[in-house]
């Protein structure tokens, strides 16, 4: 068979080729150009099917000394492939593995020693890299990428970058204000979702990385192999997070599980929350500043008249500045009322004082209004919380188009 094969491909060769006594095929050094179409080589019982060796260490040529190139014309019809290479089997294996690509180098010379390497080149979207799961025609891409994967991705090492979400409105839907999910700011009342109360129930740890192993099939037989490096320095070192299992039970959808069934804590997704904490604390100070000021204003015997007082529950209400501010589209006012107020509004007045909008608040704790940027034109305008007839806060927003 094998030597069928090498009288096969012999017929649409022009190049020299030779059969070496240890029964490798070896070309000459015609470019490969010249060569013509090989239709088959076939090669049984030996471990490579084609191996190339180049030989030019005394070339002094400024172009890139190369074992094996290939290329493929670019059809408007179908797709190009350069170099086709894969090791598939219907039936899986209980041992032995598969690898469709190896590339390896090393100690060539300090800095440019690469395994596998790919470039993108032109001004077309695409990717240097590419890996898919299950999607073996690859993907469509919306830009230009030096690697780019569809599917899970595992590091078992540290990774140096800038990491980066996309969170683009145009991504997202079913979009819901924090705020919805906060407490009152004095009475501490949960609405819905109380996000200070829960953060509070968080359980911050310190810990070292433990080994952990996995049963695997070599070439031969069934071994452990260990997960992490112990070597390296993020095994070594200590680190600082939150137990997977515990944070599930608060934030169910912060935490994912691998396909072995192990959990892992999407970090990034915590910082919204621990924002929103925040300015839910900052009400509560607030409110506590605002009633330690009363107290000293009692203490110092400065109350006004009965008559003309105002009372504790009206010094202790709270508006907001607006967010977003300037607006386009919409902004939220929010503002606090302890549970004594009687009637509240929240009014809008253009530059001149002519109220343009009132709108009666019937809750009372923390709350906000929508403000449409449709229902004025741009400029700025001022916006008022009055309490049982009396002023709480005056502040401005700017509306643009």
């Amino acid at each position: 068979m094998f030597i069928l094969g090498i009288l096969l491909a012999t017929q649409f060769m022009t190049a020299q080729l030779k059969v070496k006594s240890d029964g490798k095929i070896e070309f000459g050094n015609s470019p490969v150009s010249t060569f013509g179409n090989i239709y088959a080589v076939i090669l049984e019982g030996n471990r490579v099917g084609l191996e190339a060796h180049r030989r030019g260490q005394g070339d002094t040529s400024p172009t890139w000394g190369r074992a094996i190139a290939s290329s493929s014309e670019i059809s408007t019809y179908r797709g190009d492939i350069g170099v086709d290479a894969y090791t598939i089997s219907a039936t899986p294996l209980t041992s032995g593995r598969a690898i469709g690509v190896r590339g390896t180098a090393g100690n060539a010379t300090n800095g440019y020693n690469y395994g596998v390497m790919g470039n993108l080149t032109g001004t077309n979207n695409g990717a240097g890299v590419i890996g898919t799961v299950e999607d073996y025609y690859g993907s469509e891409l919306d830009g230009r990428y030096a690697g780019y994967f569809k599917g899970n991705v595992k590091v078992t090492g540290t990774v140096n970058g800038i990491i980066i979400n996309g969170s683009d409105t145009r991504y997202k839907q079913n979009i819901v204000d924090l705020s919805s999910f906060s407490t009152d700011a004095l009475t501490g009342k949960s609405k819905t979702g109380a996000t200070l109360s829960t953060i509070l129930q968080m359980n911050p740890v310190q810990y070292n990385l433990k080994q952990v192993y996995f049963e695997s099939k070599s070439d031969t037989a069934t071994v452990s192999r260990g997960f992490f490096d112990e070597n390296s320095q993020m095994f070594q070192k200590k680190h600082y997070g939150l137990i997977a299992q515990d944070l599930q039970k608060l934030y169910p959808d912060l935490v994912y599980e691998d396909d072995n069934g192990y959990l892992a804590i999407n970090y990034t997704g915590l910082i919204p929350l621990l924002i929103q904490s925040i300015k839910e604390l900052n009400v509560k100070i607030e409110a506590l500043e605002s009633r330690e000021a009363i107290s000293m204003q009692k203490a110092k015997g400065n109350n006004m008249d009965s008559k003309d007082d105002i009372s504790d529950n009206l010094l202790t209400a709270m508006l907001y500045q607006n967010a977003p501010n300037p607006f386009s589209q919409s902004t939220q006012i929010k503002y606090y009322l302890p549970e004594e107020v009687g009637l509240a509004y929240l009014c809008i007045y253009n530059m001149q004082g002519e109220q343009l909008k009132q709108i009666a608040i019937t809750d009372r704790g923390e709350g906000q209004q929508t403000i449409s940027g449709s229902e004025f034109p741009a400029g700025m305008y001022l916006y008022a919380l009055l309490a049982d007839g009396k002023e709480v806060d005056v502040k401005r927003m700017i509306l643009t188009k």
